[in-house]
This record gives structure tokens, sequence and C-alpha cells, in this order.
């Protein structure tokens, strides 16, 4: 008799087990198939409209459903009209990382698709996507307090990119100034840079003009201390810490010094930039100039600073110079025909300051010059650039032209 109490016992919480799951189950495919219908309900009741911009670079997939679907791709710095927030938390994994977001509803055309909360964003992005680098010439210095002589190798620094993971450099590595990388630590940058062996670096070498070509799969993948970390070397006593190092291509004993950039085409136009150089206007310019429309009338008014242009296609640059070539104001680049003005970034801190610019027909102030304008990048419209000069941050690239962003320039400027 007992024996069949338990018998019965069993069979009646298996069978209530089992109904508990089944409507478990009826009850999550209700839940699924109305929460649509549902939060769309919800969104006609609401008379507010927002926009959001897609920030990710290789643009952004739409889908039927939160984590459903997928129904297409909207591009980088596209437009979207925001509808509603589903409130569906999910986790994913973003260049190695993990990242959090919810699914929301945007309107594309007449229909309600669902994108992730973590590609984009109340304001659009303020520099461009392209991935440009500095290429760094072969040189020789000498470190203080040591005064020991260090050799650097031709480096292209990619470090910005480079998401590195936990204890990627060994251990027994981190007491030397350079490593050289093995097979399997080469592998997994390649796949973290979404770079291959048979991508190419390509350098716009600045003082020629000329483009440089280095294969991926021939150029040895390095670490080297940063200069800053080197400073106190005599004294230390530790082994350094993996994010000491830079980590990038060596060139070897080059002479490229210059822009980079790695992938499958050649991005440059050779010998397509030529030196910036202002020379003074005369009162009949500056009444021309006014006359187009180019500059505004209080510039004839102004007898504290002289006034300087300079063209390049339909392009006209003008500043105001007093007591030096670097105490400059008013910079202006402007379109001949159209009339648009292009605005470059001139603002000085704690961190930068006015680069000098050249004059014509007087003496330079260096050997080299630092600003320039031209075309730099195929199908591209022409760019400048040199003004301000970075001591804790990464220079800019201002395209002369309202559709295209500035690019700031990725250059690992650590202290």
């Amino acid at each position: 008799m007992k024996f069949y109490l338990q018998l019965v016992l069993l069979l009646s919480s298996t069978l209530f087990v089992f109904s508990c799951k089944k409507r478990a189950t009826e009850s999550k495919i209700e839940l699924t198939e109305l929460s649509k219908d549902s939060v769309i309900k919800k969104k006609e009741t609401s008379k507010h409209f927002e926009y959001k911009y897609v920030i990710a670079p290789s643009g952004l997939n739409y889908r039927d459903f939160p984590n459903g679907n997928i129904l297409g791709k909207f591009s980088w710095r596209e437009k979207v009209e925001y509808l509603f927030d589903t409130e569906q938390t999910q986790k994913i994994i973003d260049n190695y990382e993990e990242v959090k977001g919810t699914w929301v509803a945007v309107k594309h055309e007449k229909d309600t698709v669902f994108i992730f909360s973590h590609y984009v964003s109340n304001s659009e992005p303020s520099f461009s996507n392209i991935k440009l680098y500095y290429a760094d010439a072969y040189s020789k210095l000498k470190l203080k307090p040591s005064n020991k002589l260090d050799i650097r190798q031709a480096f292209v620094n990619v470090s910005e990119s480079f998401n590195m993971p936990e204890n990627f450099i060994h251990e027994k590595d981190l007491l030397k100034d350079t490593i050289h990388f093995n097979k399997k630590q080469r592998i997994e940058f390649l796949k973290r840079m979404n770079y291959s062996e048979k991508d190419t670096i390509f350098i716009y070498n600045i003082a020629s003009g000329l483009v440089k070509k280095h294969l991926v799969k021939k150029t040895p993948l390095i670490a080297c201390i940063s200069l800053y970390s080197q400073i106190e070397e005599e004294y230390k006593e530790e082994n350094y810490n993996q994010w000491d190092y830079q980590i990038g291509f060596n060139l070897g004993k080059s002479n490229h010094d210059g822009f980079a950039i790695i992938g499958k085409e050649n991005p440059f136009i050779e010998k397509g930039l030529k030196p910036l150089v202002f020379k003074e206007m005369s009162l009949e310019m500056i009444n021309n100039n006014i006359k187009n429309k180019l500059i505004s009338k209080s510039w004839i008014n102004d007898t504290v600073y002289k006034k300087y242009t300079s063209k390049y296609e339909n392009i006209r640059s003008f500043v105001k110079m007093k007591n030096g070539y670097n105490n400059w104001s008013d910079l202006i680049f402007k379109n001949f025909d159209t009339k648009d003005s292009y605005h470059i970034y001139q603002s000085e801190g704690e961190s930068s300051s006015k680069a000098p610019l050249e004059i014509k027909e007087e003496k330079p102030q260096y050997n080299e010059s630092h600003q320039y304008i031209g075309r730099l990048f195929k199908n591209k419209p022409p760019v400048t650039f040199g003004f301000i000069w970075e001591s804790f941050g990464c220079p800019q690239i201002h395209f002369l032209d309202k559709d295209e962003l500035p690019i700031l320039i990725l250059c690992d400027n650590r202290h």
C-alpha cells in the first residue's frame, strides 16, 4: 500500500511538472507574439520624435524584431528616426569587449525596425572613420639620464586601434626594450585588427610626396617601449607593464616619415600636397575679397593685424597676423565659387598651441613647412592640416568639403 501511494504521488508530480513546463512554453510564445504589437501600439500614442545617428563604422543591421532576422543595413553616419526603446537588454561581444545595450525601434520608410542601441548616438560622429597612422623614420637619440644610445627603427604605431588582451606580451619579455612577436601572437594581432597578411602598408612621405609600400606578410610586428616609459630607465627596478609598449610594424632603417594606411589598395595620391604659403594682401585685394563676399567688411578697418591670403584651385584662405609667425587669428577657408566656409580647428589650450605660418618672401622660422594643402586621398576632396601643435593630443586633417568629417590621426600620444 505504501509503495502504491508513492507511485501515485510520483506520477502526479511528474504530470504537474510537465503541465507547468507546457504552460510556461505557451506563455513565452504568447509574450513573444504580443510584445511587438504592444510596443508598436505604445508608439502610436506618442507624439515625441527624436533622431539618432549610426556610429558603427561598418554600418548597422536593422531587424524585424529585437535580435530577429536581419532586413538590411543602415550606413555609418545615417540619421534614423527614433521611435521607442523596447527595454530588452542584451550583452554582446564587440571587438573582443563585452558591451551592453537595449533594442530600440526606429523608422525605416513606412516600417518599424529594430537596432541595437550601442551603435547609435544622439549626435553625429565628429571624425572620419579613416584609420590614419603616423610612420616614423629611423632615428638615433640619447636617453636621459643614462645617456645610452637608443636606436629606433622606422615604425608604424597602431596601438590606438589594437585592443590588446591581458597577458598578450609574455612576462619573460617585459624587461626588453623591443619585443619581436611569435607566430601565435601575430595571428591574434591580425585577427583583432581585421588585417590580413595579404594587406599592404601604404606610406605617404610628406617631404617627397611619394608613396612607399611594405607588404604586411614581410614586415615584422614588434612592441617597443614608449619613450616616456624609458626616461627613468636607469633607476627602474621592476619589469615593464605590457601597456608601456607601443605595438606596430618595424620598417627597418628607412626614412619613411608621414602618413600610413593599412589595406588592400593604395588610398593616396602621389605629390598631391603642397606647402601652404601665405602672402600679404594689398588694400585693393582686401576690397576685392570683401566685394566677392569671402571676408567681412571688418577686415578693412582692422589696423592692428596684417592680412594674408593663399589660394588652391577654387579655395581661398585668409588669416590675420601680428608680431610673429604664430601670432595669428581669424583663419578662414572659403570656396570662391559657392562661398562655402570650412571649419578648421585652431583652438589653443594647455596642451595645444598655434604652429607658425609660412609667409611668402619672408625667411621661414623653420626649415620645413608645417601647413599643407592639396589632394591626399583618391576620390576625396582636398585637405589641409598643420595649424595646431598638440602636446597631449593628436592632430587633425580637414577636408575642404562640408560633407566630409575631419580625420583624427591615430597617433598614440601617450605621456
